[in-house]
């Protein structure tokens, strides 16, 4: 949630709107509310709720949402309010109950029962930094249903949950954390730690698998990969190498983590956890085709196109300039390269269709560059200008401004926020991807490196 201090004219409006409402930001907010329907059974029938299962179909469309304006105490002082939107649920659902089998009372048939039930909603579902962050009604489901028995001359009835709103699923931001031997996650709904994962090793790298079933954590100095299990976030198992990993890259829909080692590629089953074969390569970095069959690696003045089911090097580009990055980006078919020399940066784009240079792009002179990947999406940081460029293959743009240098960076995957971590300060600053502007400073008491989302 955005926390910013109010500027003095703002803070006078905050103490107007407190005024007019006394109302601070202290109401409970819940996703669900319960509901107990009850069933009047006919004369002469009868239902077991032993055996009796509920059925339960709604409509919400006499629902609305509204948002109210509230206050919220942003720091220690008592000046340090801001304005936050409590999210609001009013008006009916109503649910078409049915209990099922019901019989005569010799037990004879099978029927059901139904019963219309109106549910009156008027709760805060959650809080938003948004006026118009209202919910899709058309979400809305029904859980935990329990038939429950008459009680002292109640009748049967129908117990249940209407889910208003559905929790978000967690998206973690995972960082390695070098001096620490651990890793932080860190709840991107909510950008606060949700744990820290102690370790076996110092970690180097770090990436997701594309199904979001694990983390694959590097290990150089020891030449092991831990893997975290992505839903319980523990440390489920360990992949020996017989040399230091240096980066790890993975292809959607392929089964393969692909680990380079520096003199050569380690092929890795997701699944089973164990290498499936090593292709040797000579080189400094690595980008993996989209297909998976290739790899394309940096050497010094060359990028060398290898089989990774073969080995052979089927195609050579040679460049004047040392050529220090190389990425690809699913599902497109292009590699590119940041090439460098002393206070000169270009950008090279190559076809891996004909594996030839598409084009070459002169980058700002005495840029400091870094190029990285984060979702689908290739992007270049100037630490000198902190300005953000989208690669593609028409080139690169600047998309924003981040002036503060990072030790890494990665998009959250609805390409809200842009997560950086920084190893002095201890601490990932998260920019609003709107204007780049901080949305707020995550401390974690360690120093995070490398940080995959």
């Amino acid at each position: 949630m955005r926390k910013n201090k109010l500027s003095f004219k703002e803070k006078a409006g905050a103490e107007q709107e407190q005024e007019e409402c006394l109302c601070f930001c202290e109401g409970e907010a819940s996703r669900e509310a319960m509901f107990q329907a009850p069933i009047e059974l006919p004369e002469g029938f009868v239902v077991d709720p032993a055996e009796a299962v509920a059925n339960v179909t709604w409509n919400a469309d006499s629902l609305s949402c509204v948002s109210d304006r509230c206050l919220i105490q942003t720091g220690p002082e008592p000046d340090e309010v801001g304005v936050q939107f409590a999210v609001r649920l009013q008006g009916t659902v109503t649910l078409l109950v049915s209990v099922s089998p019901v019989r005569n009372q010799y037990g004879q048939g099978d029927g059901a029962v139904s019963v219309i039930h109106n549910a009156e909603i008027d709760q805060v579902v959650y809080y938003s930094d948004e006026p118009d962050d209202c919910p899709d009604i058309s979400d809305i489901t029904i859980e935990n249903l329990v038939v429950v028995p008459p009680f002292y001359g109640s009748p049967l009835s129908v117990t249940g949950t209407i889910v208003l709103v559905p929790e978000p699923e967690p998206v973690y931001a995972f960082t390695a954390n070098p001096n620490d031997q651990s890793v932080s996650v860190i709840d991107t709904n909510t950008h606060s730690v949700v744990t820290t994962i102690a370790l076996p090793y110092n970690p180097a790298g770090i990436e997701i698998t594309p199904d979001k079933s694990a983390v694959f954590v590097l290990h150089p100095n020891n030449n092991v990969i831990s893997v975290i299990d992505y839903d319980t976030l523990t440390v489920t198992a360990s992949i020996l190498l017989d040399q230091p990993p240096r980066l790890i890259r993975f292809i959607p829909n392929h089964e393969f983590a692909y680990v380079f080692t520096g003199t050569a590629v380690s092929v890795i089953g997701i699944d089973t956890l164990t290498v499936d074969r090593s292709i040797p390569v000579e080189g400094y970095d690595v980008a993996i085709d989209p297909n998976g069959l290739f790899a394309y690696v940096l050497n010094f003045g060359i990028v060398q196109k290898v089989d990774l089911t073969t080995g052979e090097v089927t195609g050579t580009i040679e460049r004047e300039l040392i050529v220090s990055t190389i990425e690809t980006n699913w599902p497109e078919r292009y590699a590119y390269v940041l090439e460098q020399e002393f206070f000169f940066n270009y950008l090279t784009v190559i076809d891996l269709n004909t594996f030839t240079i598409s084009s070459t792009q002169e980058l700002e002179y005495e840029g400091e560059y870094r190029m990285f990947t984060s979702g689908t999406g290739v992007y270049l940081h100037d630490g000198f200008t902190g300005n953000l460029y989208s690669v593609s293959p028409n080139g690169a743009g600047v998309i924003g401004n981040v002036p503060q240098s990072a030790r890494d960076f990665a998009f959250t995957p609805n390409g809200e926020f842009l997560y950086a971590t920084h190893v002095l300060e201890q601490s990932i600053t998260v920019y609003n991807t709107d204007d780049y502007s901080v949305e707020t400073v995550i401390s974690l008491g360690v120093s995070p490196g490398a940080i995959a989302i």
